[in-house]
């Protein structure tokens, strides 16, 4: 935001050079192990994944953004499995397992949910008879000083606690919320989980001899699907760090030849049935992610049943072809966007853009918008009832800063009616425009034109 401000075309930027960098792995990677074809093969079905609008990789998102350096360091971890034993036999400095390393680090500090590839790679790495020991150490140990980097001033600055809740606690109602009601419902749904990575794990075990290592992107497929499959939560983007290496995946299969005997067909295939079949499994598990914006799993007071491919790409395409104006397809797809809009335009003709403001609202774009500067500890007002307290300490907060201007929305006032007895104090309703409304301080609101 400091950089592109509320520019979209700025935040596909973003996202457009992580695309080229991911790609830019998937031939670096398919291209030195199963060859040109291949490798072009891989790279076609990561642009068909990334460039069409359906997993939302064009957004501005963690896992649109964690796949650069995630893919790089998968790309890196598997040109290392398919070298020669020689090259492990060498005495010389390995400089592979710190960029590595250093790159998952990156990954797990966008989101840590990299931490089921960065599993995936360090037992890849342990299982390999073309790998040394201390460079899987080297790699792990790299990952944890350059985590621990970041995540050291973090818990210093804000508390382990809040830090706890933040990379773990926020995620357990917000999972349990998906999952099945029953006890038995939920044991199976783990138990698949965990059946799943059973067999890819142990495949990975039977063809980890195999000169070329296609064990091993099925093997960060599956960590990268089993993600999503776990969370059961009905987002696209979840699936878009597993886009490297099931393309690799598809590319590296091969049939067995029929000139193959067929006991060699058979212990190929019984080899190679393990980690499909989990694979396969967890592919299923992650399809719960959908292909769709909000699906009908993600229901809730907020969502918008227009929220859909058909209504949002249909809709863009049809105001790209002035079928329809764009601020009819803006608010079809979220109906907050055209009273952000107003808001912000009303605050900037207002003059009020450097005035203190607090936007009590789950919704954080008015102060992108308006150019505001965010005021409390974080911009949607949920997250600031966790981290200050949820028996009034927000609006106490709030009240401190008697701040010149307070946008609330309909649903996060009746969310958090605390903030009532704040606007009670000498606020004045300005301007509203369903669900928003513009709370000036009497003071101020007496000096406006």
């Amino acid at each position: 935001m400091r950089v592109f401000g509320a520019s979209e075309a700025g935040l596909h930027a973003l996202t457009l050079v992580s695309a080229l960098v991911t790609l830019a792995a998937v031939y670096w990677a398919g291209s030195r192990i199963f060859g040109q074809r291949r490798a072009a093969f891989a790279t076609l079905l990561a642009v068909i994944a990334l460039g069409l609008p359906v997993l939302d990789a064009e957004l501005a998102l963690p896992e649109s953004l964690l796949i650069a350096p995630v893919s790089w360091a998968g790309a890196i971890v598997a040109v290392r499995l398919a070298g020669n034993r020689e090259q492990r036999a060498s005495r010389r400095f390995a400089w592979w397992p710190l960029i590595a390393g250093v790159l998952v680090a990156a990954g797990i500090a966008i989101q840590q949910t990299v931490l089921a590839e960065l599993l995936a790679f360090a037992l890849a790495l342990a299982i390999s008879p073309r790998v040394r020991l201390r460079d899987c150490a080297l790699f792990v140990s790299t990952v944890i000083v350059f985590t621990l980097a970041w995540l050291g001033p973090v818990i210093a600055m804000a508390g382990a606690g809040k830090v706890a809740f933040a990379l773990v606690g926020f995620y357990i109602p917000f999972t349990q919320s998906v999952l099945p009601t029953s006890a038995g419902g939920q044991l199976w749904h783990f138990a698949e989980a965990f059946i799943a990575g059973a067999l890819i794990v142990g495949g990975a075990f039977l063809r980890r001899t195999a000169a070329r290592p296609t064990w091993f992107f099925v093997l960060w497929a599956g960590a990268a699907l089993l993600v999503p499959g776990a969370a059961g939560q009905p987002y696209a983007h979840y699936l878009i760090p597993a886009v490297a290496p099931v393309a690799l995946t598809i590319a590296g299969l091969r049939l067995p030849l029929l000139r193959r005997s067929l006991s060699a067909s058979l212990r190929a295939t019984a080899r190679l049935a393990p980690q499909l079949t989990g694979l396969i499994i967890a592919a299923v598990m992650g399809s719960v992610a959908g292909l769709d914006w909000v699906t009908p799993a993600a229901a809730s007071p907020l969502s918008n049943s227009s929220r859909n491919l058909n209504d949002y790409y249909g809709g863009a395409l049809a105001t790209a072809l002035q079928q329809q104006p764009r601020a009819d397809w803006d608010a079809r797809f979220d109906s907050r966007v055209p009273a952000d809009e107003a808001v912000a335009t009303w605050i900037q003709n207002e003059k009020l853009g450097d005035a203190t403001a607090v936007v009590w609202s789950s919704d954080a774009w008015v102060y992108a918008l308006a150019d505001l500067t965010v005021e409390v500890p974080t911009p949607p007002i949920y997250n600031d009832e966790v981290l200050l307290g949820i028996n009034g300490q927000v609006a106490a907060y709030v009240a401190s800063l008697q701040p010149d201007v307070i946008v609330t929305s309909t649903d996060a006032v009746q969310e958090f009616p605390e903030i009532q007895s704040v606007l009670k104090t000498g606020y004045v309703a300005m301007f509203f425009t369903d669900p928003d409304t513009v709370w000036v301080r009497a003071d101020v609101a007496s000096q406006l034109p």
